[in-house]
């Protein structure tokens, strides 16, 4: 038993300090020099595509922010799934507040059936660009740009080795949800692995138009259920590089509960499963650290049944040490990206002591959510997101079964919550 005990325990201890230097290695990042500044004459014209289906809870402030970018030369196109969508009169009215002009907005047309709805609306608006745009930056209705977001995505690209930069979500929980907090540590995660992979995120991103229309990437996301994660491989074989930006990474102060949060991890790791080369070693890496914490736990009980009151006490202080330790790891990300927010003059949330207990508790639970979120993602054949099916036949075998437009009726009646 002790043997046994120790072997669970070395595994933890293993994946533990992987994750450290993984956690260090994101922070020196983010403590790199910024890019350079360039005067605004040297900035490329710019188009700024957003994409909607629903009323995301900040929508109204996205769009707002989007208009008023410090930039010299950018346009914004927004693509609406329908001008029944309750987004549409939304978008209309921010626009007419604003009496902006650089703006344009358009329903979805060129609609197609082998690809998300996204997609479709990117593609679409990329196709309408003319020559005097050199670069497009895409935004999730989900983000509120500060006034710099677009400058500081763009400057960047003036480096001839790259071709997209990307920052990436930050969830900040305020009500403690535990679907709220599951999420939290699940992104936390994904952003320290995204940021050291150079994985795009396309909810913050930029790119040359140049290396978008010479990259094959219009034809791969009319065939493709997501659009960022096949990026990254079609950036390297061009010899491209993907520079991750941790100044455009964006709050995100959305809440959710547990079934929405396990619907949320099941998209990303799908999108994961089908275009990412690493899956596997995912894979293998999760189950193999979730496994021995769930044999753990079952150790514990085992002797606690027995009365070994001392082979409980170790296994729990072992147990205790581990979630620390992780827990360590999740506040130096934190304080990090904290200081992000605060050189813009953002307003960040400390966590109270009843949120930073029941986090510890999300721990182990986020680990076993992520292995059930994986097991998930290898079965399923069908996603559903906002309301419309795709059948799932292989990376670029996707059908969409049956459009609907976006109603009314399917807001939640919490305004903070993620759609």
């Amino acid at each position: 038993m002790n043997v046994f005990a120790i072997a669970l325990f070395g595994i933890l201890a293993v994946f533990s300090i992987l994750q450290t230097f993984y956690v260090l290695a994101f922070v020196s990042s983010m403590n790199l020099p910024s890019s350079k500044t360039i005067q605004d004459e040297l900035l490329p014209k710019a188009a700024v595509i957003l994409s909607l289906r629903g009323a995301d809870p900040f929508l109204a402030d996205c769009v707002r922010a989007l208009l008023y970018q410090n930039y010299p030369q950018y346009n914004l196109h927004i693509v609406v799934d329908s001008q029944e969508d309750p987004a549409w009169n939304i978008v209309q009215e921010t626009i007419q507040q604003a009496g902006a002009k650089h703006v344009q907005v358009s329903p979805l047309i060129a609609r197609q059936n082998t690809c998300s709805l996204k997609g479709s609306a990117l593609v679409q608006a990329i196709r309408a660009l003319d020559n005097s745009y050199q670069v497009v930056a895409f935004i999730d209705a989900d983000v509120i740009a500060h006034p710099t977001w677009l400058r500081e995505l763009v400057v960047p690209l003036m480096d001839k080795e790259i071709g997209v930069t990307t920052g990436n979500r930050w969830y900040i929980t305020q009500t403690g949800q535990w679907g709220s907090l599951v999420r939290y540590l699940w992104n936390t995660v994904a952003v320290v692995f995204m940021s050291i992979q150079q994985a795009p995120w396309g909810g913050s991103i930029a790119m040359k138009l140049s290396v978008l229309r010479r990259s094959g990437l219009l034809e791969k996301w009319t065939q493709s259920i997501s659009v960022d994660t096949p990026i990254l491989g079609a950036l390297q074989a061009m010899g491209l590089n993907v520079k991750f930006v941790p100044t455009v990474l964006m709050p995100n102060r959305e809440e959710c509960n547990l079934a929405q949060c396990l619907r949320f991890i099941q998209r990303q790791l799908l999108s994961t499963r089908l275009y990412n080369p690493q899956w596997l070693l995912i894979v293998a890496q999760v189950f193999t650290s979730t496994l021995a914490v769930v044999m753990i736990l079952v150790l514990l009980l085992i002797v606690l049944s027995s009365g070994n009151i001392g082979a409980a006490l170790g296994i729990t202080g072992g147990f205790a040490s581990y979630i620390l330790a992780l827990a360590l790891q999740m506040v130096l990300v934190e304080q990090c990206v904290q200081r992000v927010f605060r050189a813009r003059d953002e307003s960040t949330t400390r966590f109270s002591t009843l949120i930073a207990a029941k986090m510890l508790v999300a721990i182990p639970l986020t680990q076993l959510i992520y292995a059930a979120a994986i097991v998930s993602a290898i079965l399923i054949q069908k996603v559903e997101w906002r309301g419309i099916s795709y059948q799932i036949q292989g990376p670029w075998n996707i059908r969409l079964i049956e459009y609907q437009p976006y109603q009314l009726s399917s807001q939640p009646l919490d305004t903070n919550i993620s759609l």
